[in-house]
């Protein structure tokens, strides 16, 4: 085991370092925030991914209330969906959190501004950054310390290395040799470069991303950027709801190998996009995928 996660800590480092520190009995994060490491029975969660990983370790007795997303699912959703509210994920009520009497709120990148918020209530907060495997995999076992789940906790983290160590050799004794990109959108065409978590899974499987060619973190894709590069596959993500929608997006797509192959398909935004345990699922579903190009 200890040479497993020695493997994945050298795969997933090439990335970034973990946004949380763990030193002695306490966890700070990037925001100046810093909580004692002990079991927390009333937590509010403003942030899908931590909700997800939570339900993943078997933590959910812990929840009190979280935050809500306008359109996208939260993991289990039958469950999920009878939890409290205390607003949008943009658009959270103090008031409604205090309600709560939480006695920690984990918070999301896209809420960093309510952590400052309610600094002056005393409670505890921590800002939860989820931008790589190395964030995703540290976030499961610092959730474990946290509601008295380690022994789930580490279970989940082994898995999740055993599955990206699996693809690693995969990858290393059958390369894809593959093209492609993740879209954002097919109108215009933009697609996600490798900063992005989606963008991650491509540079993990060793395919070439046509994103990475182009200026900003999701380029728009030039009809003849698309015909010069000819990808062998393209995948529908966010609001794009079937292949058809890509094959009918541009003229171009029919000329291109993906188009006429017909390797054109979606995938489960919840999975790709947001930091939770569930990437490594994506992961696996990728490569079963590509493999049969």
């Amino acid at each position: 085991m200890k040479k497993v996660i020695l493997l994945l800590t050298l795969l997933i480092s090439s990335y970034s370092f973990s946004a949380l520190k763990v030193e002695n009995d306490k966890i700070s994060d990037n925001y100046k925030n810093s909580i004692k490491i002990k079991e927390y029975n009333r937590i509010v969660i403003l942030d899908p991914a931590i909700i997800e990983t939570f339900y993943m370790i078997g933590a959910e007795d812990k929840i009190s209330a979280i935050a809500t997303t306008a359109r996208s699912k939260i993991y289990p959703e039958d469950k999920v969906s009878k939890l409290p509210s205390v607003g949008h994920i943009t658009n959270t009520s103090i008031e409604k959190i205090l309600s709560f009497s939480p006695d920690l709120v984990l918070i999301g990148a896209m809420s960093t501004k309510l952590g400052a918020s309610l600094k002056p209530f005393n409670i505890p907060v921590l800002v939860v950054d989820s931008n790589n495997f190395d964030d995703i995999l540290q976030n499961i076992q610092v959730f474990g310390k946290l509601t008295g789940k380690e022994k789930e906790a580490t279970k989940l983290y082994e898995d999740s290395t055993y599955k990206l160590k699996d693809i690693q050799e995969k990858i290393s004794a059958n390369p894809l040799n593959l093209k492609g990109a993740i879209l954002y959108s097919t109108t215009p065409m933009m697609a996600f470069n490798s900063k992005s978590l989606s963008g991650q899974i491509l540079s993990l499987l060793g395919v070439k991303n046509l994103a990475d060619n182009l200026v900003g973190d999701k380029p728009i894709i030039s009809p003849e950027f698309l015909l010069k590069e000819n990808p062998d596959f393209l995948i529908g993500s966010m609001a794009i709801g079937s292949p058809e929608d890509i094959l009918n997006s541009n003229p171009v797509v029919k000329d291109i190998t993906a188009g006429k192959k017909g390797h054109l398909f979606i995938v489960d935004s919840t999975k790709i996009l947001r930091g939770s345990p569930r990437i490594f699922e994506a992961i696996d579903e990728f490569y079963n995928e590509l493999k049969n190009f």
